[in-house]
């Protein structure tokens, strides 16, 4: 009967591990997919000449899942540099950001 309940919790503390893995894992894939977005927006805002500064907003579906993007495109003390902060985020309110990326770029 003592084998038994040690067995017994030993198998619920590899299952709870097991658990907490998994959930540790969707989280770094969904942060690591997140940065690829804040990555092809960054990319994208680069490219375009006749960007205004203020911000700009989209939703990009990377894996399977939407990511919703906001970026803020900022003058600098250098009149010849503008800023841009991009944030990614799972949700449209941006209560809690997945990543956040900031660049340069040339007027």
């Amino acid at each position: 009967m003592l084998a038994l309940v040690i067995v017994s919790v030993g198998l619920m503390a590899m299952v709870q591990s097991a658990q907490t893995g998994a959930k540790v894992t969707t989280e770094l894939r969904q942060k690591t997919n997140a940065y690829h977005v804040a990555d092809q927006v960054m990319m994208m805002l680069y490219s375009q000449t006749d960007l205004r500064l203020g911000q700009h907003q989209g939703q990009e579906l990377m894996a399977g899942q939407d990511y919703y993007w906001q970026a803020e495109m900022a003058s600098t003390d250098n009149i010849h540099i503008n800023r841009i902060d991009v944030i990614v985020s799972l949700d449209r309110q941006f209560d809690y950001a997945e990543a956040q990326l900031t660049g340069f770029k040339k007027r």
